[in-house]
């Protein structure tokens, strides 16, 4: 990875209300720059005093979310990008958490320890977020409620790639509101990693990573297991236990003729799913099993790339309204416990879907910029008992002994794309186009260009202006249930995003400023005429979303007792087109969100990282009396205001560490009717040895 190193004596300028230099960093012989001033009174008191000159790297982070390879310096898009020091500092023991952080990102989440969670960005909802390991497509077609199946861990990461906006340029169609890219490390020393952490609510969890490197001959392993009781010990039904195991395996090697890289893995998740799609039912449970190959081939000319990929996703679901633990079966009829409720219940959901894809690109260079040429094609086959058309023959599901796949469908999709990126001195224009096929939706067609000037080495201005596509699922095409329907009818729905900003970057300050705009047509959502019909998604809606993000980062000297600050604000708003139609996701959305963090040294060894969140949520949901047994009305959510603490002490080769998170034990609900934990504590260690 390629990192461009800037060099320059430190001066800060910090001035008070008055224009008077501050009295305490006047003392220290610098001038500090910040625009947050109100930040300014508590950072006086943790600065270490010292008149001495630093030298500040600034890094020119690879970007690998990009058809065209790019360094963070020439993107002209917002790219929010959480490296490996980062990922460790956080008090975060999942990815979903890490996401947490992010400012103008939507997390969601059903229970704790990312079990499930649905991730938007910039107001979308969860299916338009497309989410990526390695550069490799994760979505699931069957519902954006498992695209965060992955088969790694937090200690697997090398760093995530967070970006806002369209990104059907970049990675074809899907990418409606944004995209996430994990990237997995690729060691080339020969060392081991074992991490142990336990907690509350029986918590445990393990983790062991090995890299091994030959020549050019790359390989990591990793292996990790999480499992607890369940956090609601207080409640007549707890039902939030889990338990999830992760294997990954990566290989990589260099040869004259060409790299090659192989990476497969397989995780599989159990967990009591409290009131996670009705509360009228709390214990649902549900399993579900991950499986994903993948094999690239990259061939580097002078000035060319090409690649060629093929990679394999399998995912089967089984999902429970009551626990196997909890019913009894009568004739074709499933009783929950003594319930001598009338018979409804048949049996569990089964879904199984494979998806088989491949990619042909070609990058290269001439005296007019970097190009990138390619065509994908990908085949989604989905086997259910509830999801696509009626089979020709019953399938029995595996291992299982009352259920059977009665129902199919299946699709194929093909996207041809071009890319360029023009640079000349501070500009930089980049543009392509994609032109998409699926055999149930036709042809789509999407454009984009990104503009930027470098007013300065400091100062960067950006704009651009692109479209999205993004096809139902099979839930939106198939569903079927007590108060919602499918409809085999829908259409693609469409975006067009306008977006501006700033970024300056100067001696460890980075800060950007970003508005946007967009808007959206045959827009899908759930939607109804009365509340005496069921639910349905339609292309009814149009939707234009407004929003804006300001954020600044600042990396402390290595002599101050501080070692890093940040803030960040975004703010969403939504307006829908008048309609008759009660709407039932489409504006339910996270209007304002803060995020603040820093990071400070207790000890020589030991330091601390605080990160408190607040969101504030548009939307309302239908709330539930537990002991009544009835929805009680529209309920608004309340705003929620968490911090998080992680203490770190390292020496040499292992590091002791706790993480204590929602420290005010504030009770707060991210979806519906769905009690998330309150103070949690863990606390682990990791062991690093080279091998």
């Amino acid at each position: 990875m390629y990192k461009k190193k800037i060099y320059s004596k430190k001066t800060m300028n910090f001035k008070q209300w008055n224009n008077k230099p501050w009295s305490v960093f006047n003392s220290i012989g610098k001038i500090i720059r910040i625009a947050l001033l109100p930040l300014s009174y508590f950072l006086s008191s943790v600065f270490t005093v010292n008149a001495q000159t630093d030298t500040i790297q600034i890094d020119d982070i690879e970007i690998y979310s990009s058809r065209v390879p790019i360094s963070s310096s020439e993107n002209a898009r917002v790219i929010y990008i959480i490296e490996k020091k980062e990922i460790e500092e956080l008090p975060a023991n999942s990815l979903q958490d890490l996401i947490e952080y992010v400012c103008n990102a939507d997390v969601r989440q059903r229970g704790s320890e990312g079990i499930q969670a649905d991730i938007s960005i910039r107001g979308g909802n969860y299916e338009q977020t497309l989410i990526l390991l390695n550069g490799f497509k994760m979505n699931d077609v069957q519902t954006g409620h498992h695209n965060l199946n992955l088969p790694i861990d937090i200690e697997s990461i090398k760093q995530i790639e967070i970006i806002q906006g369209p990104g059907n340029r970049l990675f074809g169609i899907n990418a409606y509101s944004g995209a996430i890219n994990f990237i997995t490390e690729s060691e080339t020393n020969n060392k081991a990693e074992i991490t142990l952490i336990a907690g509350q609510h029986k918590y445990f969890g393990g983790t062991a990573n090995l890299s091994y490197a030959h020549k050019n001959w790359q390989n990591y392993l990793s292996v990790s297991e999480k499992t607890s009781e369940g956090y609601l010990t207080d409640d007549i039904v707890n039902n939030t236990d889990f338990n999830k195991l992760n294997l990954f395996y990566e290989t990589a090697m260099k040869t004259k003729v060409a790299d090659f890289t192989f990476q497969s893995g397989y995780s599989e998740k159990s967990f009591g799913a409290n009131s996670f799609y009705t509360p009228a039912y709390p214990w649902q449970f549900e399993n579900t099993k991950t499986i994903f190959a993948a094999f690239k081939t990259t061939k580097h000319g002078k000035k060319y790339t090409f690649l060629n990929s093929f990679y394999w996703r399998r995912h089967q679901d089984r999902f429970e309204l009551f626990r196997e633990d909890k019913y009894q079966r009568v004739g074709e009829y499933f009783i929950f416990e003594n319930d001598t409720a009338p018979l409804f219940y048949k049996g569990h959901n089964y879904h199984k879907t494979n998806i088989i894809a491949s990619e042909l690109k070609l990058d290269f260079k001439t005296i007019v910029g970097k190009s990138a040429l390619g065509t994908e094609y990908q085949h989604s086959f989905i086997q259910s008992n509830v999801l696509g058309e009626l089979s020709d023959k019953p399938v029995d599901v595996p291992f299982e002994p009352y259920g059977e796949y009665t129902k199919e469908a299946n699709r194929f999709n093909l996207n041809f794309y071009f890319e360029h990126i023009y640079k000349f001195r501070n500009l930089l224009i980049a543009g392509g186009f994609s032109a998409n096929y699926n055999n149930q939706f036709n042809w789509n067609y999407s454009a984009g260009t990104d503009f930027s000037y470098e007013f300065s080495e400091h100062f960067k201005f950006f704009t651009s202006v692109n479209q999205a596509i993004r096809i139902p699922t099979y839930t939106d095409l198939y569903y079927q249930g007590p108060t919602n329907i499918g409809n085999p009818e829908l259409l693609p729905e469409q975006a067009l995003t306008y977006e501006t900003g700033i970024k300056f970057n100067h001696s460890g300050l980075f800060s950007e400023l970003t508005i946007f705009k967009r808007k959206g047509t045959n827009t899908i959502d759930r939607v109804r005429l009365s509340d005496t019909l069921k639910w349905q998604p339609m292309n009814i809606t149009e939707l234009n979303t407004f929003g804006t993000n300001i954020s600044a980062k600042y990396n402390f000297a290595n002599h101050s007792i501080l070692k890093k600050l940040n803030i960040s604000y975004a703010f969403t708003t939504i307006d829908k087109k008048e309609s008759d139609y009660q709407s039932k996701y489409a504006l339910d959305y996270l209007k304002h969100k803060i995020v603040f963090g820093f990071n400070h040294q207790i000890l020589k060894n030991l330091t601390a990282s605080w990160q408190f969140r607040y969101e504030n949520r548009a939307g309302t949901y239908s709330a539930y009396d537990s002991v009544l047994k009835t929805y009680t009305g529209e309920q608004e959510y309340n705003p929620i205001s968490l911090i998080d603490l992680k203490l770190m002490w390292k020496h040499n080769n292992y590091e002791l560490f706790t993480e204590v998170n929602n420290l005010l034990n504030t009770e707060y609900f991210e979806f519906g009717n769905i009690k998330m934990p309150g103070l949690c504590i863990k606390a682990g260690l990791k062991f690093n040895f080279e091998i």
